[in-house]
């Protein structure tokens, strides 16, 4: 066989070898979309150059506001049978640990600081057309990295029941509203530290038997606008809770 046709089998070869090797990897594991669109912003949705603020930072005296936090996704290819959402957004503060003021786990000074809902934000959509709901799954004190200056926030949200949802490609969206609420501020020392926080990944589950059930997205490491400060963040690392690569494995254990 002339050398030219053993070259050109060679590459015929290696072609259809990593063909089959991108198959087999489509087949194991859920649609992966990094740099999908993930943003965050303060009082409103921040997707596509929306309103909301990428800074918040209030005074220390009321017991009884709500900050609203709302994060947002554009899709870069529409998905339809949605049935529910899982998002992380991570929390680094500019002390050497978090302070009691952000220690709202059960038992902490401040239990029950978040909460969430699907309240629609004014600069995008609604991904659940009125028909979501949503809760706080858990508030992870020394995550990531067992660091003792950051929290790690888990929110699912999900249709309801007899409902699934289709979402368009290149529609900013609101995934839902996140809640910091000022409960028990006098006694929990620590509002006013900055901090940093950032939408760090968002599980998308659609129907079972769709053709791709489990689809995650991770935020770029340069996108930026999936992060917000509070109090002005100085101090605070956005980049020491950096971009998740945890696989969708890792994600779904998290809300076991």
């Amino acid at each position: 066989m002339p050398d030219g046709t053993r070259t050109c089998v060679r590459s015929v070869s290696v072609a259809c070898f990593c063909a089959l090797w991108l198959v087999l990897i489509s087949l194991l594991f859920p649609m992966c979309a990094l740099g999908a669109g993930l943003s965050l912003g303060w009082l409103d949705c921040r997707a596509q150059g929306g309103a909301g603020s990428s800074d918040l930072g209030p005074g220390c005296e009321s017991t009884i506001s709500e900050y609203a936090l709302f994060p947002g996704i554009v899709l870069a290819t529409p998905q339809d049978s949605v049935l529910s959402m899982e998002l992380v957004i991570d929390v680094d503060v500019a002390a050497d640990s978090l302070p009691a003021w952000w220690h709202m786990e059960s038992g902490g000074c401040r239990a029950g600081g978040w909460r969430a809902d699907t309240a629609p934000a004014l600069s995008c959509d609604d991904a659940w057309g009125g028909l979501g709901t949503a809760n706080v799954q858990g508030w992870l004190v020394g995550s990531p990295g067992n660091s003792r200056r950051h929290g790690r926030l888990l929110v699912a949200v999900s249709a309801i029941p007899g409902n699934l949802i289709g979402l368009a490609a290149d529609v900013p969206y609101s995934a839902c509203r996140v809640l910091l609420r000022t409960n028990n501020t006098p006694d929990c020392p620590g509002c006013s530290t900055p901090a940093c926080l950032v939408f760090n990944s968002l599980l998308i589950r659609r129907a079972p038997g769709s053709s791709v059930e489990e689809i995650f997205y991770a935020a770029a490491e340069s996108a930026g606008s999936n992060m917000v400060q509070w109090q002005g963040a100085l101090g605070a690392d956005c980049q020491s809770v950096p971009v998740r690569r945890t696989t969708w494995g890792a994600v779904k254990s998290l809300y076991r």
